[in-house]
């Protein structure tokens, strides 16, 4: 009751809530007590998350946007300040991928995927930043990926676009030391999301997240932390998130290895497909709901995986050892 208690009155708004985690977020923070105000381009799913977090007793403002257009995020600020008086969470989530060989990719799939992934999240913080100064309280809470601090091939643009938003996030915690206003970040994994079923592939074949996949509900509730703890970037996992972190600091090459040698196989399945502008500049029927059509991966395979990249690991740094004593060795006699 205590957690609820310190959310439950706040107004927080939430982008790209029409599926994945920003539908999943927006629930876990209604059950809160958090007042929504939710924005994404489909209106029709958008009353469907009304609807749900409605029968739960929460309350949600549906305020249909585009997070490229500045008057639609301008119109979704003033809405949200028309109907509470006030906004105290930006939970920025909008976000689209587009998969592809960067030299294949069509021009105008990346200045989108940047547009939307990127520039998307520096409006809406553009617009709700002047209210947060005004009442000398607020926090941008920004849903990031592991490919802010990493990458991944057929992804070069989202990747690019995630770093720079992490970069951002960074700066603009330190321009707003002391004022009260706070911003977290939430590197997310691959999760369970519909954003692999309306997304644009160049390939003809589905796109697939780099396994292992986790519940999106992970990621939900880890918002939820943020929220309660402002001011911090969050890592909820461990196979996909802290273990790759710390793998990058010690043997990069490992990770390096796998995705270079595999990356492509992972992310694509044989089932040919024929989607080469997806939800990129219309949004699409399929995927509303906090879920897609690629199911978590149950727990005892990422145990498996855990203990398949340690061996993995151990034999490269082994080798990478032997290599470098050799090479000291030879360096010796001569």
């Amino acid at each position: 009751m205590a957690r609820r208690e310190q959310l439950s009155g706040k107004i927080a708004i939430v982008t790209g809530a029409s599926s994945g985690v920003g539908w999943q977020s927006a629930v876990r923070l209604a059950e809160q007590g958090v007042r929504l105000c939710v924005t994404a381009r489909r209106r029709e799913a958008l009353e469907l998350l009304r609807k749900q977090v409605e029968a739960s007793g929460g309350e949600c403002l549906v305020v249909p946007g585009d997070v490229t257009v500045a008057e639609d995020v301008e119109r979704v600020v003033r809405e949200c300040l028309a109907r509470y008086g006030r906004i105290d969470i930006l939970v920025n989530d909008a976000g689209v991928q587009t998969y592809g060989y960067f030299d294949q990719l069509p021009w105008e799939h990346i200045q989108r995927t940047v547009d939307v992934t990127c520039l998307g999240f520096l409006r809406f913080a553009h617009a709700v930043l002047p209210h947060f100064r005004q009442q000398g309280s607020g926090h941008v809470l920004n849903v990031q990926s592991m490919l802010s601090k990493g990458a991944a091939p057929l992804l070069s643009v989202y990747s690019a676009s995630k770093h720079a938003t992490l970069g951002w996030a960074k700066a603009l915690a330190l321009e707003l030391h002391g004022t009260g206003i706070h911003v977290s970040n939430v590197l997310v994994p691959s999760v369970s999301t519909p954003m692999f079923d309306h997304a644009p592939t160049q390939l003809d074949k589905k796109p697939v997240p780099v396994p292992p996949t986790y519940d999106v509900d992970v990621v939900a509730r880890a918002v939820v932390r943020c929220a309660l703890k402002p001011g911090r970037t969050v890592v909820p996992v461990f196979l996909q998130g802290k273990l790759p972190l710390w793998m990058n600091k010690l043997a990069p090459f490992v990770g390096d290895f796998i995705l270079g040698r595999y990356g492509v196989r992972m992310q694509t399945e044989d089932q040919p497909l024929h989607r080469p502008d997806g939800n990129l500049f219309q949004p699409v029927p399929q995927g509303v709901g906090p879920y897609g059509s690629v199911p978590p991966t149950p727990k005892w395979k990422r145990l498996t995986a855990v203990v398949g990249l340690a061996a993995l690991a151990g034999g490269m740094l082994g080798g990478a050892a032997l290599g470098v004593r050799g090479l000291v060795g030879d360096v010796s006699h001569r």
